[in-house]
């Protein structure tokens, strides 16, 4: 069993903060330019989106990624937590990744997330045209498609995390 209020805990007041035109952002990938012109399009606040990054092994202990993998019977392909603070949100996306190819040779990708805090008033998280609200701690969410469209908004008072990973049936 995982403590996932002591990997909160543990987690730096830094990680990779990810906003729209940050150096994350590289519009001349196509894929990025894409999501990024659907927000301006829409009209998005675009100082209100900002997450915050935070990478096993770089901001917190690699066993707990393979703690969480071993539970599912998965091998990791890629994991990471992410922080959304008060009054910030993470619009309609898919994730972008430049070692998806990579990940193909594995196998089919599988993606899971987890909701690592306790449940918390304005804390949402939506893939595809599920919605999910007040999770309690330690549930966790099989995506039907790893590549699926999601957004995560903090509408509430405390940081909003989760853990994400990108997996292969081992």
């Amino acid at each position: 069993m995982i403590d996932w209020n002591n990997v909160i805990e543990s987690l730096p007041d830094e990680g990779e903060v990810v906003m729209p035109l940050s150096d994350r952002w590289d519009l001349s990938n196509l894929e990025y330019l894409k999501i990024y012109n659907q927000w301006t399009q829409a009209k998005f606040n675009l100082s209100a989106i900002k997450w915050t990054n935070y990478y096993p092994g770089i901001h917190f202990d690699t066993s707990i990624v393979e703690k969480f993998a071993n539970t599912l019977g998965v091998k990791i392909l890629r994991a990471w937590i992410s922080r959304i603070d008060p009054g910030y949100f993470a619009p309609w996306h898919w994730d972008v990744d430049d070692h998806e190819d990579e990940y193909l040779k594995q196998g089919n990708p599988i993606r899971y997330s987890c909701f690592i805090e306790k449940p918390s008033h304005g804390h949402i998280f939506i893939v595809d045209d599920e919605y999910f609200y007040n999770q309690p701690q330690g549930t966790v969410v099989k995506w039907k498609n790893y590549k699926s469209w999601h957004s995560g908004i903090n509408a509430g008072l405390e940081p909003k995390y989760m853990l994400h990973l990108l997996a292969v049936y081992s």
